[in-house]
């Protein structure tokens, strides 16, 4: 099973463009196979909506919220980079224009050399949609395709496609994704809906558990998802599974998360760990040893 990284970059003044070109060179460094970034293209003081990952439906980040956009994070990870894998957890589809997305994706697929994971998803915040001009109704719809019309757009050669959301003749996007097809597809999403969605039209599924106690029967849920499709075993479909570590779990809680998500078949576990901007080497350094990638501690 692989190890990767989730992170927030440009949340706060310390976890800036210079710490995130220090952790993506250092993660490399230490063995970690990715690294992940979230979008949010805006934050609101107040939500109407409820967080659908938190017990309480109370979103965790209080106050001022910054995030950098997930596409120009993988970009500048790449760019310090030569291994290290980059992807998307997740971009929420929807907001963007999709022939935009297409574009987008492409130049960043060139720039990391094919090592970029597409992950999507439809987001949660009606406010969102809505300060960004995009309807909140038929959102599932919009999602699947704008996914389609992107992928038609990949293939550089004159196209048509006639959609509810997206029209367009003889269209040409040049150059074609350095990965044939473009790069691999993610949906993300809990429900059972997105799971199936997710093997319907995605080459993965990425989701995220909010407490230890949650990826046992979450990852159950995709398990019995791949057996139904007849999808178990097939290693072109990838499990990917993203949690927080929280401080107040000790090493031990970590080491048997590791072993409980490896025993039910998942592809990648990506664990945003507190890695510290004023000790990002020797925080990066303990991690890596810890988990036995093959870095020791100094």
């Amino acid at each position: 099973m692989k190890v990767g990284l989730a992170a927030a970059f440009g949340d706060s003044p310390l976890r800036d463009i210079g710490f995130l070109k220090a952790f993506a060179g250092i993660a490399e460094e230490c063995g970690f196979h990715s690294l992940w970034a979230p979008e949010h293209i805006v934050f609101f003081s107040r939500y109407h909506d409820p967080y659908p990952h938190t017990p309480d439906g109370v979103a965790p980040w209080k106050g001022r919220f910054g995030l950098y956009d997930p596409l120009l994070v993988c970009a500048v990870a790449a760019c310090v980079t030569t291994r290290l894998r980059v992807g998307s957890a997740v971009v929420i589809v929807p907001e963007r224009p999709a022939l935009l997305t297409a574009k987008e994706v492409m130049t960043l697929d060139h720039i990391a050399g094919g090592r970029f994971d597409f992950g999507v998803g439809l987001g949660w915040s009606s406010q969102e949609y809505g300060a960004l001009g995009v309807p909140w109704e038929k959102r599932g719809r919009r999602f699947d395709e704008y996914l389609e019309a992107i992928r038609v757009a990949w293939s550089a050669e004159p196209v048509d496609f006639e959609g509810d959301f997206v029209r367009f003749e003889n269209l040409v996007l040049e150059p074609a994704p350095v990965t044939a097809g473009g790069p691999p597809l993610l949906i993300g999403g809990n429900s059972d809906f997105a799971i199936r969605r997710a093997l319907r039209v995605g080459d993965g599924w990425i989701g995220v558990a909010t407490r230890y106690e949650d990826p046992e029967p979450l990852l159950e849920r995709v398990h019995a998802a791949l057996e139904r499709d007849s999808r178990l075993g097939d290693e072109r479909f990838q499990v990917k599974l993203s949690l927080p570590y929280s401080p107040r779990n000790s090493d031990d809680d970590l080491l048997k998360l590791v072993d409980t998500v490896a025993s039910l078949g998942l592809d990648e576990l990506v664990i945003q760990l507190p890695v510290r901007a004023k000790s990002v080497e020797s925080d990066m350094r303990r991690w890596s040893s810890l988990l036995g990638l093959g870095v020791s501690v100094r």
